[in-house]
């Protein structure tokens, strides 16, 4: 029989022992070619608004990633390729013994090995191109876009791509499965099924007390960086992670004899059934690979932390993007006159916008950031140490001001003739701000003292900006700004707007743009660039860390299952003296449903709990810029988690039954 003519039968034969390593090879390729042609899809382009410097660094930066990422991908395949080997060393001994020579195996290995990687590459790129269209539709449903000039792609950049990072890998897999056949006796190929690995045991007492102090150091790490991060030193912030990083590998070390002593001190829960073969089997797999375990559960806590930060900045964007770009354009002019300034760059407002507001901002020396600030110079110096709070903060007519709430659609404000109100978005200042009203800071302007309108800071802006970071300014009474006393200057004069069409708005940002000297004299923010950056910037994140997330799940669960798998060969014969003892078939398979399940909830387990804290800790961060939950971001990591690591345990628990022979 010829040798292609065995390989194509053995993988035939073989099948479910190449489950895990089809799912692994398929699930490899589709994404390298999804995440590295979604910078070239159409509605990719829309979504950065036509913004080709963006579109390129985005392409450089899933680049960069996938040099990475493939070369997780390469050790991964050899991982699963090593699984592979050591399950089919007794047949490679058997064809030898029959009088084969070992270069006749390793040409069958080879054939077999570059069927298995075609049909795998072929299947993973085509799944790739359709995956890579429903990315390019989540995008689109992700920043509401319109889905009208949505057209199918396909990269070849990405493909070529794809194939080279792939043939390249294959290649080190194949001189890997050469070497491994031609190197092996033959006597250690038909005893390689017998070569079990051997049950670890460990000093109950000495696992019981590591693993009492390791979760104890870990509940103070979390505790910790959750609740206390934002103001913890340097120092202890990197003694917490050094701790959480020891303590996770401790932990699962120790957590074999803790589970065996726990466990068996239950007696009626320990002796009922199949608990005790389960028990035993669980600790044996936890202590000949707690290493690996803990490697796992702190990838998976990476993994789950990027998809919850990026997701939730996504669902943050998404939610504010549209409130914080009320009107098309807002011109801040510093010019005592701003329509002889307008007339003379040629773009009078009458001739771009039908409407539009006209609102003066005003300053004097005796209204500073510290004097809003009062008794909380202190506390804001101590947070911010390099900041000048003598700075002079604007003014506004509260007539005026109400003007702007009425052109962004918000409810006006109303102040007494004694009363100021405080108009900031930047959250980190905000809390020193609310402090001193809290307190009833009062200040002086042109002679007047005030007291605060509001129990707190007005967290609305005057002029747009892409970040919830507006120092803001301070309304006033119109008759303190009015008064002869008033020493409140014009500093600025604000146009608020909207074009009349978008060609006129581009013919505007474009003049306004195009000299370098207009810089000292006017500052503008428009909606487009707003939403141009702050949607271009997004993307970029929410894909990065969704690429780098999904190839450590697919890592983790990987090598998860290909353990299980390979311990499973070992666990065969136990199974076999189980059922020997009369144990039935509904009892093993739920005795290794358990077994199957519990190695996969341990890891992951401590890893939501990591999660929770971590998430907690980046949270407080985030909400300097105004976003408050994280709670969408988490629920899409727990159902990307889901499907990845769920479809990888159900192969598993299916490919370890075939295996045990149940």
């Amino acid at each position: 029989m010829r040798s292609f003519d065995i390989a194509l039968k053995n993988i035939k034969k073989s099948r479910g022992d190449y489950s895990v390593y089809f799912f692994t090879l398929i699930l490899g390729v589709a994404i390298f070619y999804m995440f590295n042609a979604v910078g070239t899809q159409g509605i990719m382009k829309k979504a950065m608004l036509s913004s080709n410097e963006t579109v390129e660094m985005f392409v450089r930066i899933i680049g960069g990633v996938s040099v990475g990422v493939a070369f997780v991908l390469g050790l991964l395949i050899i991982y699963a390729n090593n699984f592979l080997i050591r399950r089919r060393k007794k047949e490679f001994g058997i064809y030898m013994l029959l009088g084969m020579s070992a270069s006749k195996v390793s040409k069958i290995l080879f054939i077999e090995t570059c069927i298995v990687g075609f049909i795998s590459l072929i299947a993973g790129i085509l799944i790739g191109i359709i995956g890579s269209q429903c990315l390019s539709v989540v995008v689109a449903k992700m920043f509401v876009m319109d889905l009208s000039g949505f057209e199918f792609d396909i990269s070849p950049k990405a493909l070529l791509m794809t194939v080279i990072c792939f043939v390249c890998i294959y290649i080190v897999v194949l001189i890997f499965n050469t070497a491994s056949v031609r190197k092996n006796r033959l006597i250690d190929l038909m005893m390689a099924d017998r070569k079990a690995e051997k049950v670890v045991l460990k000093n109950p007492a000495v696992c019981i007390v590591l693993f009492v102090l390791s979760l104890a150091a870990l509940i103070w790490a979390w505790v910790n960086v959750g609740f206390f991060g934002k103001t913890m030193t340097r120092n202890i912030f990197l003694g917490c992670i050094i701790v959480g990083i020891v303590c996770t590998f401790t932990l699962f070390w120790s957590a074999g004899g803790f589970v065996q002593k726990l466990c068996s001190g239950m007696k009626g829960m320990y002796r009922k059934g199949l608990n005790a073969f389960v028990v035993r089997q669980f600790t044996n797999n936890i202590n000949t690979s707690s290493f690996s375990m803990a490697l796992i559960s702190l990838l998976l806590f990476l993994a789950l932390l990027f998809f919850s930060t990026g997701f939730s900045i996504r669902s943050y964007v998404n939610a504010r993007l549209y409130n914080s770009t009320p009107v098309d354009i807002t011109v801040e002019i510093f010019e005592s006159d701003k329509d002889a300034f307008l007339n003379e760059i040629g773009i009078p407002v009458d001739s771009w916008s039908k409407d539009y507001l006209e609102v003066p901002v005003f300053m004097g020396d005796d209204l500073t950031v510290a004097n809003l600030l009062g008794d909380q110079i202190g506390a804001a110096s101590e947070r911010f140490q390099l900041a000048d709070w003598d700075v002079v903060i604007g003014t506004i007519r509260l007539s005026d001001y109400n003007r702007i709430q009425d052109m962004y659609g918000r409810k006006p404000l109303e102040l007494k003739d004694d009363e100021y109100a405080i108009i900031c978005s930047f959250d980190l200042l905000n809390q020193f701000f609310n402090g001193a009203i809290k307190e009833g800071n009062t200040i002086n302007v042109s002679g007047c003292e005030l007291k605060p309108g509001y129990d707190a800071v007005v967290e609305e802006f005057i002029v747009m900006s892409g970040m919830e970071t507006n120092l803001g300014a301070v309304v006033l009474p119109d008759v303190v700004i009015d008064s002869g006393d008033s020493i409140q200057a014009v500093h600025s004069n604000l146009v608020i707007a909207n074009y009349i069409d978008d060609n006129t708005g581009l013919a505007v940002e474009t003049v306004l743009g195009s000299d370098p000297s207009y810089a000292d004299r006017v500052f503008f923010t428009t909606s487009r660039e707003i939403r141009k950056q702050s949607i271009s910037i997004t993307v970029i994140i929410v894909f990065v860390v969704l690429y780098i997330g999904v190839v450590f799940v697919v890592a983790c669960a990987a090598i998860l299952a290909l353990k299980m798998l390979s311990d499973s060969i070992d666990s065969a014969s136990r199974y076999k003296v189980i059922e020997g003892i009369g144990a039935g078939r509904s009892s093993r398979m739920r005795a290794l449903f358990v077994q199957v399940l519990m190695n996969f909830l341990f890891p992951l387990v401590l890893a939501v709990i990591d999660c929770m804290f971590g998430a907690r800790f980046i949270q407080e961060f985030l909400e300097s810029i105004g976003m408050i939950s994280m709670g969408s971001g988490i629920a899409l990591s727990c159902f990307i988690m889901l499907v990845i690591y769920g479809g990888y345990f159900l192969t598993t628990y299916e490919g370890c039954r075939k295996i045990i022979g149940i």
